[in-house]
């Protein structure tokens, strides 16, 4: 349940051993006037680039003041002192814990809040950054990163042509998506993002927005299954506005008709999944086994395979090389065959 005491609005505090929290003002602690017309929440949203972690902070914010993330319930906490938030802090970790949450979740909803209470006393709304407030989960991080295999891949890569023909625009216009996939590792958001004007038809390379880069573009060198799909749809340099999306959707309703979504990408990658007998193939998985099979390809290069990746940190590329080679498993197996 929430706690609204009369005098002052306050976050989602849960039901869980830990007393009541009590609202009170306490010297060195900001009041709610001297913040008025400040959106905490609003301010904080405003400073992230990416629209998927903007939609990720709401939501987990919008979890901890339990729906009533109002500017005046947001400055009532932030004008608490630091102890009072840090005692909401662990309430609401405890019910997060309590409802089953795993670690990650509850460390990314400690880390919105977090965020939020930076933003706000770096301008001076609140008495704490969230530091040394509440201790987050510890987390061993594992994915299984190995995708589909190299035969998967090529199957797939046939489908298009199989399914909508080789010389229609949809059968070229799909190949040229799986293979920026399967080719160049892209994520699913850079796909969609791609304009016209990002193909550089003469030097056959993309400019894309990469994860973290803000509006800063890097190139990547392609196939020639873009050009392909672009001379199929009859878009070329005169017929094309530089700022239109590279990849059009097939919609049949045509007010729907515009630029691949991040949505339609991921609905059509478990389309051509199902297809193959993999229902649940995602383009995150496809860009998970271009790296696996790039890493197969050059005896394990992480440094090579890392301009392919784009990956900010090499440990997070030496978690694919982890999987692919199963050093745990191999001395499992030399294990077992001491028993035989």
């Amino acid at each position: 349940m929430s706690i609204y005491p009369t005098q002052n609005v306050v976050p989602y505090a849960p039901e869980t051993s830990i007393a009541r929290v009590e609202i009170f003002s306490a010297p060195g602690t900001l009041s709610t006037a001297n913040g008025a017309g400040f959106d905490a929440v609003a301010a904080l949203l405003a400073d992230k680039r990416s629209a998927a972690t903007r939609r990720a902070y709401a939501g987990d914010l919008r979890d901890f003041f339990a729906g009533n993330q109002t500017p005046d319930t947001v400055r009532a906490f932030l004008a608490q002192a630091p102890r009072q938030i840090a005692l909401h802090l662990t309430t609401y970790k405890a019910r997060l814990l309590a409802n089953g949450c795993a670690e990650a979740t509850v460390n990314r909803r400690l880390a919105a809040v977090k965020s939020l209470l930076k933003m706000a006393h770096r301008a001076g709304y609140c008495a704490t950054d969230g530091r040394g407030l509440v201790d987050s989960e510890k987390v061993t991080v594992y994915r299984d990163t190995r995708g589909i295999d190299v035969k998967a891949m090529k199957r797939l890569l046939k489908l298009p042509a199989k399914l909508h023909g080789a010389d229609t625009v949809r059968g070229l216009r799909d190949v040229a998506l799986l293979r920026l996939l399967c080719e160049n590792a892209l994520r699913r958001a850079e796909v969609c993002a791609l304009t016209f004007g990002d193909f550089d038809r003469d030097g056959r390379r993309l400019w894309i927005l990469g994860k973290g880069k803000g509006t800063q573009r890097a190139p990547v060198t392609l196939s020639g299954a873009i050009e392909c799909y672009l001379l199929a749809a009859g878009r070329d340099d005169v017929t094309a506005e530089a700022s239109g999306p590279l990849f059009l959707n097939f919609c049949h309703d045509a007010s729907k008709r515009g630029g691949l979504t991040p949505g339609g990408l991921y609905h059509l990658i478990g389309e051509y999944g199902a297809a193959l007998g993999l229902p649940r193939l995602t383009p995150h998985q496809l860009r998970h086994s271009a790296i696996t099979a790039a890493l197969d390809a050059t005896g394990g290069d992480v440094r090579s395979v890392q301009r392919l990746s784009r990956h900010a940190r090499i440990e997070t590329l030496m978690i694919y090389d982890d999987a692919r080679n199963d050093a745990q498993g191999e001395v499992t197996n030399k294990l077992a065959s001491l028993w035989k």
